[in-house]
């Protein structure tokens, strides 16, 4: 019986000190006080993140330069799978998320988000002409394919109506259609409009699910470590809002 309550004062003990190593260092990796800061992208999703010409472009890499330029920094991007930018933001080997990423309740339980900069899209689904105007019940008990992660993924598992494939980006997405291995595909209809420029469009159609638009917010990620560098990206985010910028790039991507 002592030892344990020896070894249970010994934890208490070294409470305060492990606080303290872990506050000192959350100090050492403020982004506010680093001359660069590292954004977190998927360069695989166009219009808002994707390479052209060999150059990292797109609406949220726009909204993200805008944001650090504006905060007085250097920036730095870091393109990786979508799956890994939350871990690697929790990590503290990122700064911010822009990725398209819609700011959702279960994310919201790991990592902070800024306001949406971008709202009033809409899922789509996407399949051959030839199956003329689809519906969610069109899907039902059908494969259909979905990108892992994305804002689609969670709204077609909560429906639960189809079998659900996950591809990791759109382009992936529209072969599967092409080649037959799946009746539709879902996503935000700014994600999937460029594709339809790239193939035509007299292969595919496209059938909005009224409703969605809740679903499609578009937010940049950021630790809930650093709440005063949440607070300076919002108030950047907010005169981006009042003084045109959002809208002038909003018209530049087609979003």
């Amino acid at each position: 019986m002592k030892k344990w309550l020896i070894l249970l004062l010994a934890l208490g003990a070294l409470a305060p000190v492990a606080w303290y190593f872990t506050e000192r260092k959350h100090a050492d990796l403020d982004p506010l006080k680093q001359d660069t800061i590292i954004v977190g992208t998927n360069a695989e999703y166009p219009p808002f993140s994707f390479i052209q010409d060999g150059k990292l472009v797109g609406f949220d890499i726009d909204v993200a330069r805008e944001v650090v330029h504006r905060l007085g920094k250097k920036i730095e991007f870091k393109d990786m799978a979508f799956t890994t930018l939350i871990p690697e933001l929790q990590r503290g080997r990122v700064h911010l998320i822009a990725a398209g990423m819609t700011p959702t309740p279960e994310r919201a339980k790991r990592i902070a988000f800024t306001e949406p900069h971008l709202t009033g899209d809409t899922l789509v689904i996407v399949a051959k002409s030839s199956l003329g105007e689809m519906s969610l019940e069109n899907l039902r008990g059908k494969e259909v394919v979905v990108n892992e992660g994305y804002a689609a993924d969670g709204f077609m598992t909560e429906w639960g109506g189809a079998l659900l494939v996950r591809l990791n980006t759109p382009a992936d997405a529209f072969l599967a259609l092409k080649s037959g291995r799946a009746i539709a595909y879902v996503d935000a209809r700014d994600a999937v409009l460029p594709f339809f420029k790239q193939y035509g469009y007299e292969q595919f159609s496209m059938s909005p699910i009224s409703g969605s638009e809740k679903v499609t917010a578009t937010s940049l990620g950021i630790s809930a470590n650093y709440p005063a560098f949440q607070q300076e990206v919002q108030r950047i985010l907010t005169h981006m809002h009042d003084d045109g910028t959002l809208e002038q790039l909003k018209k530049k991507w087609g979003v």
